[in-house]
């Protein structure tokens, strides 16, 4: 294919860059106790469309942080009052008719599950609808309750079919998602084909099915004794992860292959299973061990403070208030820099690692794209924020 042919993803920015915004943003999220959260995202959102290109090109991301603030109280204060007074309700409810609470509290947290896909459909939207390329704006149509009720229904039918239908379910979710999706006055068609899933899918089906097999057969074996069908786990385990990772790796080349523009051009991508493995092993490593070190700068503050106590009588009347502030800091430190050193040690290697295998074909169709009528939203993606579904970066 010639120059004018295709255009090629690439990441610009250097990790070095991202550290230091991402410790710098951290810091001030400490100091505020987790307010400044809603800069931090935007900042770093900021930073990584930026970073992104495609054919040379960047991506922008224009959200505001006082959107995702007021997004999340709103979010926050919609599910306490859902957990609060539908919660009682369904309790009171489930002691007149089974004499029991847990019927009542377990419809009530199932409840929360539409609210769950509800979210991650509106994180999505938000995002996409902050984003430009080549100076058009993308948008999404509105749909977050049809996304709800087919993620839950098609739920249902992974249940039902004992996972046999997870290949079907994905793809019908990336179908939903895509074609509500707009650049411009271009709409986005999709046709990944279910066959190929489940080509990639089969071989996690079977060794995850022989796993159960023998789990089952090797405990009534070693009932009696014999446990060394059970040590064939050791085997069949780690072989049944690794094609779980390559089942997650393929089948998102795949369906994000299948993504188009109705226009004419074509998206592929090949991430590399080996290469995403790499990534997470030494990622989480990096990120742990940062957090270990945080973490243990906080328990010596912590010591230091202590030696101000009284501590003869710690059994008896202990300082609950230096308790609660030490338990307080390593949570609010653990979840935030959880967050932050990910971003820089795996999302951002993994976007790099993606977009280095990013192609677009024919790619000449796209001057004929206008600007279109996208709805932007204004409420920002409060409920995503609050279940941390997933799409933060």
């Amino acid at each position: 294919m010639g120059l004018l042919d295709r255009m090629e993803g690439e990441v610009t920015g250097s990790q070095g860059r991202l550290f230091n915004l991402t410790l710098v943003c951290t810091l001030l999220t400490l100091a505020t106790g987790g307010v400044y959260s809603f800069w931090m995202r935007t900042r770093i959102r900021r930073w990584l469309w930026s970073s992104l290109r495609i054919g040379g090109a960047p991506f922008e991301y224009y959200g505001r942080p006082t959107e995702k603030l007021v997004g999340f109280l709103f979010a926050a204060v919609v599910v306490a009052i859902w957990l609060g007074l539908v919660t009682m309700v369904l309790i009171w409810v489930s002691l007149n008719l089974f004499t029991s609470a847990a019927p009542g509290t377990l419809a009530a947290f199932a409840l929360i599950v539409p609210i769950y896909y509800y979210a991650q459909y509106r994180g999505m939207r938000y995002m996409l609808g902050h984003t430009r390329w080549r100076g058009l704006s993308f948008w999404m149509e509105p749909g977050a309750w049809g996304y709800a009720w087919r993620a839950i229904a098609w739920g249902l039918l992974v249940i039902a079919t004992l996972g046999l239908a997870i290949p079907a379910r994905r793809r019908a979710l990336w179908r939903y998602r895509t074609e509500r999706a707009r650049w411009g006055d271009a709409a986005f068609a999709f046709d990944a084909r279910l066959g190929d899933l489940y080509r990639v899918f089969l071989p996690l089906a079977v060794m995850l099915a022989a796993s159960i097999a023998i789990g089952v057969f090797g405990v009534s074996r070693a009932e009696g004794g014999d446990g060394r069908l059970l040590a064939l786990l050791l085997i069949t385990l780690p072989i049944t992860l690794l094609f779980y990772v390559h089942w997650k790796v393929r089948s998102f080349a795949i369906l994000a292959s299948g993504i188009r523009l109705a226009a004419g051009p074509d998206l592929s991508v090949a991430p590399r299973v080996g290469r995403v493995i790499g990534i997470h092993i030494l990622g989480w490593l990096a990120a742990g061990l940062a957090i270990a070190v945080a973490l243990g700068v906080v328990a010596a503050l912590g010591g230091v403070a202590a030696m101000g106590q009284d501590l003869q009588h710690f059994e008896t009347d202990p300082p609950i208030g230096l308790i609660a502030v030490f338990v307080g800091a390593s949570y609010l430190v653990f979840f935030v820099l959880r967050g932050a050193f990910s971003t820089v040690f795996v999302t951002y290697p993994l976007i790099r690692h993606v977009a280095g295998s990013l192609v677009v074909a024919n790619p000449a169709a796209l001057a004929q794209v206008g600007r279109g009528e996208g709805e932007r939203m204004a409420d920002a993606d409060g409920f995503a924020n609050l279940f941390d579904s997933g799409i933060g970066i």
